[in-house]
């Protein structure tokens, strides 16, 4: 009889196949810490990213109100010429 027909031997299969199983388990943990991480610092970047933007948008509307303030008050010196 061939010793991987044999009880111990199908036995000692399992157990390797087991290790392998559990070392994969622990490859997809390690990934998905580094994965969720990631995740988290992406998150944080596009917040900041976001905000800027929104500062930014904020920024234009302000200066397009002064802008416009100051046209009309040149039309209003202009216009009374």
């Amino acid at each position: 009889m061939v010793e991987d027909d044999s009880f111990p031997g199908q036995f000692k299969k399992l157990e390797d196949r087991i290790e392998e199983l559990i070392q994969t388990c622990r490859d997809l943990q390690q990934t998905e810490s580094e994965l969720e991480d990631k995740i988290y610092t992406l998150e944080g970047a596009l917040r900041t990213k976001v905000a800027a933007e929104q500062e930014y948008v904020e920024e234009k509307s302000m200066v397009r109100s002064k802008i416009d303030d100051l046209l009309g008050r040149l039309d209003q010196v202009l216009g009374s010429k």
